[in-house]
């Protein structure tokens, strides 16, 4: 497993997709998921490796009042917490940000240090990313 975050061809199809057309075909992502899968993170991917069920299903909305955008540093930042009774019992090794179009589209991907989710820890997931 290599860690890392990866912006996904779909991420950028969304990203081209709203910038370029008056009225765009794909919703902007606005939900994450969590999973244990360690494969590394390739622009192909659609779907994390294993998600697991956050809460009444396996995915959530981002923090309130995420995202943020910065025009003046071209950089986008995410904040997606679990909560203490979400995903509990679970490896958490993956982290993905989604559209909800009714084929969601993944944007980015990422893999990470196995965190062990008990009913006695919260996670936040923070991605910044920056047009460059």
């Amino acid at each position: 497993m290599a860690n890392g975050t990866i912006i996904t061809n779909n991420g950028l199809k969304i990203v081209l997709n709203r910038a370029f057309k008056a009225l765009p075909d794909y919703l902007a992502p606005s939900v994450f998921k969590v999973g244990t899968g360690t494969a590394t993170p390739a622009v192909t991917d659609t779907d994390l490796g294993t998600a697991v069920t956050i809460d009444a299903d396996n995915i959530k909305n981002f923090a309130t009042g995420y995202p943020i955008l910065d025009e003046t540093n071209m950089q986008v930042t995410f904040r997606c917490e679990l909560l203490s009774t979400e995903a509990n019992g679970n490896s958490l090794t993956e982290f993905g940000v989604f559209n909800e179009d009714t084929t969601e589209l993944m944007f980015s991907r990422a893999v990470h240090t196995a965190i062990s989710k008990t009913s006695s820890v919260e996670v936040s997931y923070i991605e910044k990313d920056k047009i460059q």
